[in-house]
């Protein structure tokens, strides 16, 4: 075995490369990161029990950092305390791009020390937490592009191709076979593989989404085992007129269903910033696009789409790659929600329980009032979760 030691002339080069090829990205983080990670961790703080937040503060007290910053280790601290694996995921995944815990690690570091946090409510405490976490990472954002400048001329790397985020969201999963149930999922929403009708062959969905035999077969059995379509031997899979009841004993299908009540709950928390920095900044025929698709919802009776419409608003018009990255694979989750949509339609009218609500929404954003359109969205996104993590409870006790 080589082992090939560095020294600091070679380790300052490896830095110098890793972080020019993501300037754009630790730029991006600095405003994504406001829209994200802070209106989460405030919501889960405030939504402890006083049992929960008196353990918190004590922790914080005591916190033993070795390998990461203070502020990074209470993120984690509380990202870990919700049944909800992509708060966590999500951190770490661009903890893991950008470095930054590493970067601020001192054993002698403090957060708030006991005279400053004495007699502060929680909602002070969490206020005062933001900024001085707000502090740190802009002195070392700031150290960072400074030395990202030096090292672009010092290196030669003006021209380095930039390395975008990328959100792993299914790490330890079957990501292409998710990824490929998602897709065919949403085209069969969007009319692409109508009801009623066989899905192409296995050599034909092969080739169409560059994939093996056996990533189409396992898919296929994913999306049979939801009610949504049926194989038949020796004809193919038929895209049920009508879904069945889905195999929520199925593990793939549970982690599926997990996965689209996490997204949900994460939207709930987050889509109101980015909604409202969007629309801020999004070009006049991007806003009335959105204006003239929230109108078509009250017109065809189905205003239980909004979600996927302003999805796709933040999607292609959102300035935040990160912000953009994290929304798309969301966007790819929420799918995963289509049966349940289906199964819900058949109990009642699904299109009258948004319908007012869209309407009024989109009299705010005609208004030009994107506070107030940005908090309707998330009113609906909260709904939502509660009545998907209600009907999977149900769901559950009728197995």
């Amino acid at each position: 075995m080589v082992v090939y030691k560095a020294g600091p002339a070679g380790f300052r080069e490896s830095a110098a490369r890793y972080f020019v090829s993501r300037k754009a990205g630790i730029a991006d983080w600095v405003l994504s990161g406001k829209l994200l990670f802070e209106p989460l961790w405030r919501e889960c703080l405030m939504r402890w029990s006083d049992e929960d937040w008196k353990r918190f503060l004590d922790n914080m007290k005591h916190l033993s950092v070795e390998s990461v910053s203070m502020p990074a280790a209470l993120y984690i601290l509380v990202f870990k305390a919700p049944d909800n694996r992509l708060f966590l995921n999500l951190y770490w995944e661009t903890v893991r791009y950008i470095r930054f815990a590493y970067l601020m690690v001192r054993k002698d570091q403090a957060v708030l020390t006991d005279q400053e946090l004495e007699g502060l409510s929680r909602e002070e405490v969490i206020s005062l937490l933001g900024q001085t976490f707000e502090t740190l990472y802009g002195r070392i954002t700031a150290d960072l592009l400074s030395f990202i400048a030096q090292a672009q001329d010092e290196f030669d790397l003006g021209d380095m191709e930039q390395v975008p985020f990328y959100w792993n969201i299914y790490r330890k999963r079957p990501q292409m076979r998710y990824t490929l149930v998602s897709r065919i999922l949403r085209e069969i929403e969007r009319g692409d593989y109508p009801r009623g009708t066989y899905l192409p062959s296995l050599p034909c969905m092969a080739q169409r989404y560059e994939v093996s035999f056996n990533t189409v077969r396992r898919s296929l059995s994913i999306l049979d085992s939801m009610g949504i379509t049926r194989s038949l031997q020796g004809k193919g899979t038929l895209v049920l007129a009508e879904a069945e009841k889905a195999d929520l004993a199925n593990p793939e299908i549970r982690e599926g269903m997990k996965l689209y009540l996490d997204s949900l709950q994460l939207m709930t928390l987050t889509i109101k910033p980015v909604v409202q920095y969007t629309l801020e900044n999004a070009p006049a025929d991007a806003v009335e696009k959105l204006q003239y698709d929230v109108r078509q919802l009250g017109k065809n009776r189905n205003s239980y789409k909004i979600f996927e419409v302003v999805l796709t608003f933040i999607a292609e018009n959102c300035r935040l790659n990160l912000v953009k990255e994290c929304y798309n694979k969301l966007r790819e989750l929420i799918v995963w929600g289509y049966p349940i949509a289906l199964l819900r339609l058949r109990e009642r009218e699904f299109h009258m329980e948004y319908n007012d609500m869209v309407a009024q929404a989109g009299r705010y954003l005609d208004e030009g009032n994107a506070e107030a359109f940005s908090g309707s969205v998330k009113e609906f996104m909260g709904r939502e979760y509660q009545e998907v993590r209600i009907f999977l409870e149900s769901a559950d006790t009728r197995q």
